[in-house]
């Protein structure tokens, strides 16, 4: 079967064509061994890609040497987002998590499947435990999509991707507005005419 990205009530139904044309280049040019489509509600910026999640910093503040050279120690703590080497998966919020949908290739089209391990947990958590949720972990050979909710009213739509081929990971983001139709504002990651060109032929 062909992979086919749903479109819900939030979702303007112009938007949905363009990641269906992006998810549709994507397998045209790789044949990863599983896809997942992750529906994120509301619009998301380019600060998420390959973000890992907040870690703590110890730092000694501008009167805290005054302090050490006399013999007391003051150091503060503050959040710091960590963007590390090994990928891992975006620290979405779970009731930002619309849906996930695995898919598993077997032969030359991708089957619907009920993957027991979810790239985004269910539960809450601290963000730091997501920096050891390393996106290698799942399979070697995969694609992950994000996608924005939302859109009807947001006028707004982003897709990011991370594609796993033999270790290698492409990442990139896209950002989309619509004015009278939609159209591509910004990439990270790939070039403008690269994702302008699987929108056009996909």
């Amino acid at each position: 079967m062909t992979i086919r990205i749903g479109s819900g009530i939030t979702d303007d139904n112009d938007f949905i064509p363009l990641v269906q044309s992006v998810l549709n280049g994507l397998l045209a040019q790789g044949s990863p061994e599983q896809v997942w489509m992750i529906h994120i509600d509301n619009w998301f910026d380019h600060k998420w890609l390959k973000f890992s999640g907040n870690g703590l910093v110890t730092f000694m503040p501008s009167f805290g040497q005054i302090a050490f050279n006399a013999g007391f120690e003051r150091f503060d703590v503050a959040k710091s987002p960590h963007y590390q080497e090994r990928l891992t998966f975006p620290p979405f919020a779970p009731d930002r998590v619309l849906g996930q949908w695995s898919y598993s290739k077997n032969g030359g089209d991708y089957h619907e499947f009920p993957s027991p391990a979810l790239p985004h947990k269910t539960e809450r958590r601290r963000s730091k435990s997501n920096l050891q949720r390393r996106v290698g972990q799942f399979s070697n050979s995969s694609c992950f999509v994000w996608y924005s909710g939302n859109t009807l009213a947001n006028g707004r739509g982003a897709v990011m991707v991370y594609n796993l081929e033999a270790a290698k990971a492409a990442c990139w983001y896209a950002a989309f507005s619509r004015k009278d139709q939609w159209k591509l504002d910004q990439t990270k990651g790939i070039r403008q005419d690269e994702v302008q060109k699987l929108i056009d032929n996909y």
